[in-house]
């Protein structure tokens, strides 16, 4: 989908506060379930649209770019960021990676997970983050490729968001980028938390 586009420095597939925030992203929301959402609305504390999932059933409710399952992102910038606020529920993501052997890996993190492991060709890391408050990461895409299953990253093919969360940005960097460098238009003026400050992380 972005193979051949140039790439370099910051590229986003999710902003929240832009007109049309879901364009790329198929939703995948039941209608059976009780509670169930996937909305862009307001969110009260920094004043901006949000993209929020909310269900008791993580599993069938979610995001995922591309649109479709015969598209691949094509992204080869090997940082991942976002700005998330957990909600007090379950919550994961996966990102899918193409490695140098011509592998499709699957890295997920969750906040379910009290271990990291690997099992059935997935490499799942416990997530950590402050429920209520909107939380920074970043994540090293190829540095876990290779930590995992010992392979080279080539781009990235996909990426997942189950609920329940709310979500404000996803974007790939070329390096990593403090939440005070990104572009005044995904930055968030209210309190965000982040690893200098002990806040959210990726354990492991």
């Amino acid at each position: 989908m972005l193979r051949n586009v140039y790439q370099s420095g910051i590229l986003t597939v999710l902003n929240s506060a832009s007109s049309h925030p879901l364009q790329l992203w198929a939703v995948a929301q039941p209608v059976l379930v009780e509670g169930t959402r996937v909305a862009v609305e307001l969110d009260s504390d920094i004043g901006e649209n949000v993209v929020t999932l909310e269900s008791t059933d993580l599993a069938t409710t979610f995001v995922t770019c591309p649109r479709t399952a015969s598209e691949t992102l094509g992204v080869k910038l090997p940082y991942m960021f976002l700005l998330v606020k957990c909600l007090d529920r379950l919550f994961s993501f996966e990102v899918e990676a193409l490695d140098d052997r011509g592998i499709v890996r699957r890295l997920r993190a969750s906040k379910y997970e009290v271990s990291a492991k690997i099992e059935d060709g997935i490499s799942v890391v416990p997530l950590r983050l402050d429920d209520g408050c909107w939380n920074y990461l970043t994540l090293d895409i190829a540095l876990l490729l290779q930590g995992a299953f010992g392979a080279r990253y080539q781009e990235t093919s996909r990426v997942t968001f189950h609920a329940s969360a709310k979500l404000r940005v996803v974007g790939f960097a070329d390096r990593v980028v403090p939440e005070d460098q990104l572009p005044k238009e995904l930055r968030l003026y209210c309190s965000v938390s982040n690893d200098d400050n002990n806040d959210s992380k990726l354990a492991g």
